[in-house]
Parts: C-alpha cells; structure tokens; sequence
C-alpha cells in the first residue's frame, strides 16, 4: 500500500522568446537599408544608435502583444487570502516600450534621406501629360 503522498504541482508552460538576437538584427537590417543614403558620419553613427534601440524596442513590444494575446489583460494575484487582478506585466512592459519606440521612430524620420526622383522616360511623360 504504498501511495504517492507528494503533491503534483502544475506547471506553467514555458513562454516562447521572441526577443531573439535573429528579429533584433534582422529589424536593423530592415530599418539601416531606409538610412542608407546619409553621407555624413556623424549622423550615420547618430542614426545607427537609433536605429539598434528601435529595433530593440520593437521587438519587445512584438514579445509583450503577443504575451498579452495568450494571456489577456489582466491577471490574479494572491496575497495570503486576498485575490487582486491587476494588470498583467506585459501590458505595462508593452506600454513603456511603445512610448519609447515612437518617440526614437519620430527621431528618425528627421534623417530620412529625400527620395531620389525616377527618371520618367519622355514617352511616359507625354503620356501622362
């Protein structure tokens, strides 16, 4: 008559990390190539600073939407015998870091490079007037 007396304690299934140096790099990449025609150094490095904590950041928030998704909002805390419901961590981690991210984006749209004109052909131009 031996029984198992210990407890099975429940296990939270392990959060899928998004924030991996894979996405962070490859949205450097992606935000580098719409700065890639500044000629001066000193903003290029600027831009570049920029451009490493957007991405940080963007990734970030894509880790806390999506936690927020499975999760919900908000969540219970115990305290002894009180139940509270509060917001769930990653709704406040997803708010600070959008703030962050838009101000350092509105920081960037200042260096955007002005967009090259494509050369129309002179039958394109005459065609469209």
């Amino acid at each position: 008559m031996t029984e198992d007396t210990k407890t099975k304690t429940k296990k939270e299934p392990k959060r899928a990390n998004k924030l991996t140096n894979a996405r962070i790099k490859k949205e450097i990449e992606f935000l580098q190539s719409m700065f890639a025609g500044i000629d001066d150094e000193d903003k290029k490095s600027l831009v570049n600073s920029l451009v490493e904590e957007a991405a940080f950041l963007k990734v970030a928030c894509f880790q806390a939407k999506e936690e927020l998704k499975k999760e919900g909002l908000t969540t219970e805390t115990v305290n002894a015998s009180q139940k509270f419901v509060k917001a769930h961590p990653s709704a406040t981690i997803y708010e600070k870091y959008s703030r962050q991210y838009t101000a350092i984006i509105h920081s960037l749209i200042e260096y955007l490079p002005p967009k090259e004109k494509k050369n129309i052909s002179r039958l394109a131009a005459l065609r469209n007037g």
